[in-house]
């Protein structure tokens, strides 16, 4: 639990001005609760572009993973912490 909490923290501090470059928006906007299409005003390219960029930064793959219910910024860090959880579990010696 404590490394997840960290890891939050981690990802948030990269994906913050990440989504303010990506959607030219100011860091302050860029909160949790910001929707990235109605509050951001992310267009699909822009979707797209986070998502590589978002790749890159933090070392986790999301094509193929479910985002429907990704629409917040907070929903991304979110997926992003997932997503690098369940890398570090399937490097585990414990996971067959």
């Amino acid at each position: 639990m404590e490394a997840e909490r960290r890891d939050t923290g981690d990802v948030w501090e990269g994906l913050r001005p990440l989504c303010a470059r990506v959607m030219s928006v100011p860091t302050e906007a860029v909160v949790p609760e910001a929707r990235l299409v109605a509050d951001l005003g992310a267009d699909s390219l822009d979707i797209t572009e986070l998502e590589a960029a978002a790749e890159e930064l933090f070392g986790v793959s999301l094509r193929g993973t479910d985002k429907s219910g990704v629409s917040t910024v907070g929903d991304v860090a979110d997926l992003v912490v997932r997503m690098r959880a369940g890398a570090r579990d399937a490097h585990s010696p414990l996971v067959r």
